[in-house]
């Protein structure tokens, strides 16, 4: 229980010190970016662009865009394999080609480190940053799939080193669906994949995503779940009336996911619910979380304990923090766009649903309608059904038919009902790990030993394939 202590501590210093990091903030983020920018020189990340194709399905159509990437060639030698990770709906950043299991995998494969960006997200816009509704089109998983073919292809061509070089690919998420089904459509250009937490089986509604955050605080304790469900009962009561709301505006006055003044009643209990969410957190966060609700005067309420625990983790959520900016979000309106077009899987709440701890109703039919107003004119509910069945259609769906695929989910994901939790064949193993989302991904001070064992294992398992693609070149490289 060391790391709990020391966690509790840093949980503590931040409430005493929030003034001054609210006043500091800038410079820390301006130390963030210095820092980052010295890792990319250390680790010798290059910022590279390629021309790609807008439409790749339709020959007549010759607008491009470029596609923005990252290249570490510090560890290559000529012959290495190509190690990619695959960016989903964010901005790169090249962390993955620093640290983490890519670049062991690279270190020891002589491989060379590359980190792709996806279109419409980060600074890879086709239309920049102000595009219509209409200019979206473009922005579908097949085109993105497309995408990732093109660039090997190219890339290898461009770099004679690569002749033989084979490709491995990685992704977590999003991105994770991506790499699996690249082993489907692109089998003889990407030799192996490795997907963490690919919530691969698309729908379009999904209750069971408040069920696992559920399960995961009341695995800590009973009371814990049961101070999440008074809370944030008493949280949906207050908000009826004047003086109700004027008590939660009090109690939640640090929190920064928006001005209570000006949201409606559901928009708070949203964002309570979106801070609630365990999908990224650490491990033995939950117990912290926990905990430090139970440290509070005995006599508070449930609300106030759970509005002071929201109000300290809301500032490391980061589309909370959006809510913050002036600045317009594309990332989030591009996601956005993708889950009312392809992904679904809407988060629902039901309060007859006695297996989650909120008292809140959050509809299919209001999600589709969100969609619908957000993206009027393209988006329609016929739209969001075929994209859907569409992906189940090409793709399979949980159980995909692949080999060569490695895939790690975790038991406290919230997405892990999305995903098939055993082999998908003899070769598409399914390894399931006690964490959240993409657990396996970032090495932690605090993983667990089964954690660190799975990224051992993964990396085992792709040098085996690796010998049975190329074992004459793999024995060369043991002897080197």
């Amino acid at each position: 229980m060391k790391e709990v202590f020391y966690v509790l501590c840093a949980i503590a210093i931040a409430a005493c010190a929030e003034d001054d990091a609210q006043t500091n903030s800038t410079a820390i983020a301006d130390q963030s970016i210095d820092f980052m920018k010295y890792l990319m020189k250390r680790y010798k990340v290059k910022e590279h662009w390629m021309t790609v194709p807008l439409d790749h399905f339709n020959l007549f159509d010759n607008r491009t865009w470029q596609m923005r990437y990252l290249v570490s060639e510090r560890l290559f030698k000529p012959g290495g394999p190509i190690i990619i990770e695959v960016g989903g709906e964010w901005t790169i950043d090249g962390t993955s080609l620093i640290m983490g299991s890519l670049a062991e995998l690279a270190r020891d494969h002589h491989g060379m480190l590359v980190e792709t960006e996806h279109r419409y997200y980060g600074e890879s816009l086709p239309f920049g940053k102000n595009f219509t509704v209409e200019q979206y089109k473009y922005l579908q998983m097949e085109q993105a799939l497309e995408d990732i073919a093109y660039f090997i292809e190219k890339f290898k061509a461009a770099n004679p080193a690569l002749n033989n070089s084979k490709v491995i690919i990685h992704g977590c998420s999003y991105p994770g669906m991506l790499v699996t089904w690249m082993r489907i459509r692109f089998p003889h250009i990407v030799d192996i994949s490795y997907a963490s937490s690919a919530p691969l089986g698309v729908g379009l509604d999904y209750p069971e995503f408040f069920e696992v955050v559920n399960d995961v605080y009341a695995n800590v304790s009973g009371e814990c779940i049961e101070t999440v469900r008074v809370g944030f009962n008493e949280t949906t009561h207050l908000l009826k009336t004047d003086a109700g709301r004027t008590k939660v505006r009090e109690a939640f006055k640090g929190w920064t996911c928006g001005d209570i003044d000006e949201m409606n009643s559901m928009e708070i209990l949203g964002k309570i619910v979106q801070v609630l969410n365990v999908m990224h957190d650490p491990s033995q966060y939950e117990e912290v979380a926990c905990l430090s609700m139970s440290l509070d005067d005995d006599e508070l309420k449930a609300f106030q304990r759970l509005a002071n625990f929201i109000t300290l983790k809301s500032k490391h959520i980061a589309s909370c923090k959006s809510e913050a900016s002036a600045e317009p979000d594309i990332n989030s309106k591009s996601w956005a766009y993708q889950t009312c077009t392809e992904m679904g899987t809407f988060q629902t709440l039901n309060r007859k649903n006695s297996h989650h701890p909120f008292e809140m109703d959050m509809s299919v039919e209001e999600s589709v309608q969100e969609c619908v107003d957000e993206f009027g004119g393209v988006v329609t509910e016929h739209v969001l059904r075929t994209g859907i069945e569409r992906v189940i259609r090409r793709y399979g769906g949980k159980k995909p038919k692949v080999t060569k695929v490695v895939s790690i989910q975790g038991t406290h994901d919230p997405w892990k009902h999305l995903a098939h939790l055993e082999d998908y064949g003899p070769e598409a193993p399914v390894w399931v790990i006690d964490g959240s989302h993409c657990a396996d991904v970032t090495p932690r001070d605090d993983d667990s030993e089964q954690v660190v064992e799975v990224r051992a294992r993964v990396k085992n398992l792709i040098t085996k394939w690796l010998k049975e693609i190329s074992p004459e070149e793999e024995e060369e490289k043991e002897e080197v």
